[in-house]
């Protein structure tokens, strides 16, 4: 983790789009103008965490460089053997514990599931969760890597009624920001395509432990509102509700979609490819909160 940086009038620092001078600062916001000369208004504490992801990146990219020179690794990939015994979910499936199922291993869900992801620009696996009704799949170069456990996680999980699954943010509001799905969210194109992609693909968006928020996100005619046990409420911006929450709670994000057990047995093993489906809709997000150390 890096020291908190000061930035000060005159000096020179680099994000995403490049090189940039800090023109003034005034309380919380400051100038900033890079080479080609545009200037704009930003907040310090977006300019702040992107510091802290940069260095994240330049951090893990020299472990991965250095474990490579050490010694060379062959490309793990899923065997063309992986979910070869899925055959769709069984009624004894939908528990909250893992007794007596085969569901969540490389040869049923998880590697139908893998087999069918792109493998341009990862290469994807699933892990069980340890004891519960949970397989994550994740690029397998980050998994290996410090900190796999708060990196980005494509999941699905079962419960006695649903199947849950898509992508799961552990976020921790402290130090390193590892997701960036709050900064990512600030470019309204941004926005505008998750609420977009959240509308046409059934998605919904909740904090797992609801220590940052209760209730249930959804996209509605173009736009987000919050569903509470005494009714709905508009949000204006995503990216506003979620910078707005206490920093000092925690937020664990899961983007997802919920089916219920019925509809899924009904699907038998076509629910293998909804949900490769679904993740592959959200990699342009996967890719953006995940860090490059290729």
């Amino acid at each position: 983790m890096i020291d908190i940086i000061e930035f000060k009038v005159g000096d020179k620092y680099e994000n995403m789009k490049g090189p940039y001078e800090v023109i003034a600062i005034d309380g919380d916001s400051m100038v900033i103008r890079w080479e080609t000369g545009e200037e704009v208004t930003t907040d310090i504490d977006l300019q702040q965490r992107i510091q802290e992801r940069l260095d994240l990146e330049k951090r893990l990219k020299a472990a991965a460089q250095k474990k490579k020179a050490a010694k060379p690794q062959k490309t793990r990939t899923a065997s063309s053997r992986y979910g070869n015994k899925f055959n769709g979910f069984e009624e004894g499936d939908f528990k909250k514990n893992i007794t007596a199922t085969t569901w969540r291993s490389r040869n049923c869900l998880g590697g139908a599931v893998t087999e069918k992801l792109p493998s341009e620009k990862f290469s994807f696996n699933s892990w069980a969760v340890y004891r519960k009704p949970v397989i994550h799949w994740a690029d397998v170069t980050h998994k290996a890597e410090e900190n796999d456990i708060l990196q980005a996680k494509f999941f699905a999980e079962v419960d006695e009624k649903r199947l849950c699954y898509g992508l799961y943010l552990e976020y921790p509001r402290e130090g390193n920001d590892p997701a960036t799905f709050i900064s990512w969210l600030k470019d309204s194109d941004n926005e505008e395509w998750m609420c977009r992609t959240a509308a046409e693909n059934d998605i919904v968006i909740y904090d797992l432990e609801e220590k940052g928020f209760k209730g249930v996100i959804e996209a509605h005619e173009g736009k987000w509102r919050i569903r509470l046990h005494d009714g709905s409420k508009e949000i204006d911006s995503l990216h506003a509700f979620l910078e707005d929450l206490p920093e000092d709670r925690g937020l664990d994000l899961n983007i997802v979609r919920i089916e219920e057990k019925s509809t899924v047995l009904e699907k038998q093993t076509a629910i293998a490819a909804e949900i490769s489906s679904l993740f592959k809709t959200l990699m342009p997000l996967y890719e953006a909160v995940t860090p490059d150390i290729s």
